[in-house]
């Protein structure tokens, strides 16, 4: 056998080298592999880590900052945004010498009406239950029952608007007057940011987990507002799927993500109660009342009263129409009687003597606008009803205007107050609330008298354009419902009519039809007013023109109607079947009584059938 065939591989030696050769080429692979491997599991450790982290994501984020002005829409730093309930409120309030102020109109509007602008001596008046105070605009200073305070601010002052001067208020003064609590933030190239809070509720709020920014939108293009640091605490606001709406103690309001929040805690906010509730004197009764008034129109019909009086039962008070405005300075006439006072009281019945101000000369928007005239105003009527014993001042100021509204009320307030200092109910007629006459101020009067009186008639009047009732069961209805939207039911009077009207129609030519507006209704006819008979002479009118009377379910009322000629008369009674219709609605609504307009009108059964219900 040859070298060949015993060895086929090769020499021993040859074989040794020849792996030893394969060996060092497969290092070199190796070696040549091996940087790229490690790169490779270097590279997976580092997607791994990128994705557990979320680095990769961190490259989607906006990192530009807010324009913080901007998104609260403020241009410099001399006015603050007003924040409320956690919300940016297109409120703004001025930033001047580190106090706040806010708008007279705003604080009207959403905190409190109590405030009044006296215009003639561009001074602000806030009445409380036993006093007024007033401060001067511009002035550092206020006055109240115990004296001037000087405040280390301007109470008050003016600025140039848009729709001219505007009034701006320190909060701070506001403080003196209702529990609020008022935290400012921002400065040094930042907006001001308030927060004004005069309600308290439950607070949510949640620690931020980790440090994350603050966007001005649910997204992470969005710009950041700032960055919220890890254990922070945040309010929260609401959630919008992955993102949450929070509020930062610094009053900085955006969106952070929900998963860095943790759980959410709920807790009653602490409210301040630095000013105590104010408590006004009431002279409103326990039970139900019954108020007649009595039209007297000089100091001869006082003597009438024994014959008023005679079959009347089931009334507490009589009211006398005594009292008006006189003249432009504010003067009282007086038809007041002692004597008159002195028999109302024998018969176990209470006066209040009426207080008008269209039975005489004096015009209410020359008096109501200064309050030297209210003064004297007021003080003549206490001074009237100390001499002559009255029980209590009733006003029937039938003659105020829109824009003498705030004057009305401020003497409301004026007014009850001196009458409580001296033991004199209080009351004030209304007419039926409508859009028009709001400027009465109702819940104004129920918070400062002791009864709000609804003249629940007059719902067609002398210049009525179509016929129709005084009273109507709807429209009573009406009335007293929208008075309880504002005034309690135990200080509301709902007065009944004791009269009616004669409503005269003459037919309007096709011409006159025609020429109706677009729009308006069509009414055939014109109306004129024939008469305004009592319930006494009801009965006499109906049986001079041989007139049925007929229910009409729609009123609440008998109805006539006749012709005579062209023209028609149409007549809504006011009987006892229409008034036991509105006396039980009254009684359903448990308001405080009842009232008429007026005590000789009624018929003798009027007086039974009130004691039925009151």
């Amino acid at each position: 056998m040859n070298i060949d065939e015993r060895y086929p591989d090769g020499m021993p030696g040859r074989r040794v080298r020849k792996k030893r050769n394969k060996k060092q080429r497969r290092k070199r692979v190796i070696a040549a592999l091996l940087p790229p491997l490690i790169a490779v599991l270097l590279i997976a450790v580092i997607v791994v880590v990128a994705i557990k982290t979320g680095l990769f994501e961190s490259f989607e984020y906006s990192d530009t900052p807010a324009d913080l002005f901007g998104y609260y829409g403020i241009e410099g730093e001399s006015e603050a945004v007003i924040i409320k309930d956690h919300e940016i409120t297109p409120e703004r309030i001025r930033v001047r010498d580190n106090e706040l102020y806010i708008p007279y109109k705003t604080v009207k509007s959403d905190y409190t009406d109590r405030f009044y602008y006296e215009k003639t001596e561009d001074a602000i008046l806030y009445t409380r239950e036993n006093d007024t105070v007033r401060t001067v605009i511009g002035e550092s200073s206020y006055t109240d029952t115990n004296g001037a305070n000087t405040v280390p601010y301007t109470v008050c002052f003016k600025e140039a608007g848009a729709d001219g001067e505007e009034i701006y208020m320190a909060l701070d003064y506001l403080k003196l007057f209702f529990n609020m609590e008022i935290r400012l933030f921002g400065g040094n190239g930042e907006p001001y940011r308030a927060e004004i809070k005069n309600e308290w509720g439950q607070k949510n709020t949640a620690p931020v987990l980790k440090e994350h920014a603050l966007r001005t939108g649910p997204d992470k293009s969005e710009s950041v507002l700032t960055k919220l640091t890890q254990g922070q605490i945040v309010t929260v606001i609401g959630q919008e799927g992955e993102w949450t709406r929070v509020e930062t103690d610094d009053l900085l309001i955006g969106y952070a993500e929900t998963k860095h929040l943790g759980n959410t805690v709920s807790a009653q906010e602490t409210p301040v109660t630095d000013v105590p509730e104010e408590v006004h004197t009431s002279l409103t009764g326990t039970e139900p009342i019954v108020l007649m008034w009595h039209a007297i129109a000089g100091d001869s019909g006082n003597d009438t009263i024994g014959t008023v009086l005679t079959d009347v039962k089931n009334v507490d008070i009589i009211a006398p129409t005594w009292f008006s405005l006189s003249d432009d300075s504010g003067t009282i006439r007086s038809f007041a009687s002692a004597d008159y006072v002195s028999y109302v009281h024998s018969k176990g019945m209470k006066v209040w003597g009426v207080v008008d101000d269209f039975n005489s000369n004096g015009d209410p928007s020359e008096i109501l606008i200064y309050p030297e005239k209210r003064a004297s105003v007021i003080s003549q009527l206490i001074s009237l009803a100390g001499q002559y014993g009255l029980d209590g001042i009733n006003v029937d100021f039938e003659r105020i205007s829109n824009d003498l509204g705030e004057a009305f009320i401020q003497f409301i307030r004026e007014l009850a107050i001196e009458c409580h200092k001296n033991n004199l109910s209080v009351s004030v007629d209304n007419y039926v609330p409508k859009a028009y006459n709001l400027h009465y101020h109702r819940g104004e009067q129920g918070v400062f008298c002791d009864y709000v009186i609804i003249m629940g008639y007059d719902e067609n009047y002398a210049g009525s354009e179509k016929a129709g009732s005084v009273a109507s069961i709807g429209f009573v209805r009406e009335g007293i419902e929208e008075t309880l939207k504002e005034v309690p039911p135990s200080k509301v009077i709902n007065a009944l009519p004791f009269y009616t009207r004669v409503w005269e129609e003459t037919p309007k030519t096709d011409e006159e039809i025609a020429a109706t507006p677009t729009g308006e209704e069509v009414i055939p006819y014109h109306n004129s007013l024939l008469a305004t008979p009592s319930m006494k002479h009801e009965e006499e009118l109906l049986a001079n023109y041989h007139a049925e009377k007929t229910w009409d379910e729609t009123t609440m009322q008998n109805y006539s109607t006749w012709t005579i000629g062209d023209k028609t008369y149409e007549v809504w009674l006011e009987d006892t079947v229409s008034l036991s219709a509105k006396l039980g609605l009254m009684s359903g609504y448990g308001i405080a009584g009842a009232a008429g307009w007026e005590i000789t009108l009624a018929t003798p059964d009027v007086w039974d059938l009130i004691g039925q219900f009151y």
